[in-house]
């Protein structure tokens, strides 16, 4: 696919994933949904609930407890307006503080706003740290 506007780059994702990481691990929510375009759809967790326009992508982020930290574990993988990146995860979950392998895919419009974001995880997979 051919983009007009958006001069593509394995530097425009990595710059999209430094500015997301940043923000969940600073909870900063408004900055999170300021990565979306107005109708993007986000699936976090691949197989969960698919959260579809920003009022919903908002919704999800705030009422959510974010990870307590996400951070980039590795390059990102670009094909045309989408790429695959490793990230490392840490949440609490009953009591107990896991690292969690994630892999985000997202999707970018020609404006370098994410279309859609689908997160793969597996919880039971967690490496317990405390």
């Amino acid at each position: 696919m051919a983009s007009r506007g958006l001069k593509l780059s394995k530097a425009i994702f990595d710059a999209l994933f430094e500015k997301y990481t940043s923000a969940v691990t600073s909870t900063d929510v408004e900055t999170i949904v300021s990565i979306y375009a107005a109708d993007a759809k986000i699936e976090i967790p691949v197989g969960g609930p698919v959260h579809d326009g920003f009022d919903a992508i908002h919704a999800f982020y705030r009422d959510n407890e974010l990870a307590e930290s996400l951070e980039v574990a590795g390059p990102a993988c670009v094909a045309g307006l989408e790429a695959a990146v490793p990230l490392i995860a840490r949440v609490r979950q009953e009591g107990r503080l896991l690292e969690l392998d994630v892999i985000d895919v997202a999707e970018i419009d020609e404006e370098g706003r994410v279309v859609r974001m689908r997160a793969f995880f597996d919880l039971e997979g967690g490496r317990v740290l405390e």
